[in-house]
Parts: C-alpha cells; sequence; structure tokens
C-alpha cells in the first residue's frame, strides 16, 4: 500500500566484490584494470536481492535471492526476501501461500522481525480460509514487536498497513467488532455497533451495522492504497 507522505525509500549500498587481476611480470602501464564482480556468497546475493526489490526488479530479485539459497540453504534473509517478493507478484492465492511458506522457511532458519511477521500477516489474509487467524496473529506479533513499524525495503508499508491487514482478516471471519477496533486505530469511524444513527460513513447512512463497518473499511483501503 502506498501513500505520498510514506514515500521516501531507504536504499541499501549493494556489496560488490573487486578483483585486481595483475599480469605477472608486467608493467604498471600493462596492467589490467580492476573490474567489478557479481556477488559473493549468500549475504552479496541477498543484498542485491533486497537492492533489485526496492527498484522494482521483482524477477532479478528473485533470482538473486535463489541464487543466495543455492550457496545457503540456511540463510533465512534470503527465505525473507523471496517472501517479500513473492507478495508483490502475487495475483491468485497460490501465490500467497507460496509467500507464506518463504516466510515461515525464513523464521525456521533464525529470522525474525516485525518485517517478517508483517509479511507473513500479509500472506496468510491473501491465502484466505484458515489462514485468516494466522494473519490476525501475525499482525498484533509485529506490532508488538514494532509499534511504529516501517518496512526498510519498502517504506510506504507501515502500521498503517499491518492494522489493516488485521482489520480485514477479522471481518472475512465475521468478527465485525474487532475489525471495527482495529480500522479505527487508523481512522476514528464513529460507528457504534448500538447506535443505528452511527452507522454512516461519508454521507452514506447504512442500513446494518456490519454494512456500515466494511464502508468503513472499503473508505479506509481505498484512502490507503495505492
Amino acid at each position: 500500500m502506498r501513500r505520498g507522505s510514506h514515500s521516501i525509500r531507504f536504499l541499501l549500498a549493494m556489496a560488490v566484490t573487486v578483483v585486481a587481476t595483475v599480469g605477472g611480470g608486467c608493467s604498471s602501464d600493462d596492467s589490467t584494470p580492476t573490474q567489478p564482480t557479481g556477488p559473493s556468497g549468500a549475504s552479496g546475493y541477498t543484498e542485491r536481492g533486497w537492492e533489485r526489490y526496492e527498484s522494482g526488479d521483482f524477477d532479478g530479485a528473485l533470482s538473486d535471492f535463489a541464487a543466495a539459497l543455492d550457496r545457503d540453504a540456511t540463510y533465512g534473509e534470503a527465505y525473507a526476501g523471496r517472501g517479500w517478493t513473492q507478495l508483490a507478484q502475487a495475483t491468485s492465492v497460490s501465490a500467497m501461500q507460496a509467500a507464506g511458506n518463504s516466510f515461515v522457511s525464513a523464521e525456521s532458519n533464525g529470522e525474525s522481525g516485525a518485517y517478517v511477521q508483517v509479511g507473513r500477516a500479509a500472506a496468510s489474509l491473501g491465502s484466505a480460509g484458515t489462514m485468516l487467524a494466522t494473519a490476525v496473529t501475525q499482525a498484533r506479533a509485529a506490532l508488538e514487536t514494532d509499534p511504529g513499524f516501517v518496512f526498510e525495503h519498502r517504506t510506504s508499508i507501515t502500521a498503517i498497513d499491518v492494522r489493516l491487514i488485521e482489520a480485514f482478516a477479522q471481518a472475512a471471519q465475521g468478527n465485525f467488532d474487532a475489525a471495527l477496533i482495529a480500522a479505527d486505530q487508523v481512522s476514528d469511524s464513529g460507528i457504534d455497533a448500538s447506535q443505528s444513527a452511527t452507522w454512516q460513513v461519508g454521507d452514506e447512512v447504512y442500513a446494518s451495522y456490519v454494512g456500515a463497518v466494511l464502508a468503513h473499511l472499503h473508505a479506509l483501503s481505498q484512502q490507503y492504497s495505492g
């Protein structure tokens, strides 16, 4: 989700290994110029994967995260990077499930932190069904870990998005009171289940409490998505 006020992106510097090749017995005039090479090791490929993710080169990012895991199958951060990239490209439930599996692998290999929890929450929301409860659990855990969450590799993704993930996951499970509580932390709706006069969003008054809550969520998604 993208907002203009959160559009500044922190770019990571890519680690580049430089190898100097000098011909034996040659004078300095005959030396071969220093040439940059590609990344070295799982860490180097992961760094470049994040840089490509930040630039929107998702295919290149996936390639680098895969290369990192080829070199070290226990490198948790590469699994997390793969998960975020899969989320960026996901257009189906199965793709969301694949992203979720990447975040689970990241955790299994020692990677932790709010950014892993948020990624898993988003993937769980997209996976729907029985994963909706996991979306709620992971979103809450992320905010407990970092109440002011801002995703380092895409700073438009913040704690606002995490609260909306919980709100939509709660609503999808029919937990409309919990959905409203989460959504009202983003923007207070003034909706009260016991007061039909408050079942209004914008200029429209709704015939039911549930209808008003869903309209509030829709309005927030329109305001904070992009």
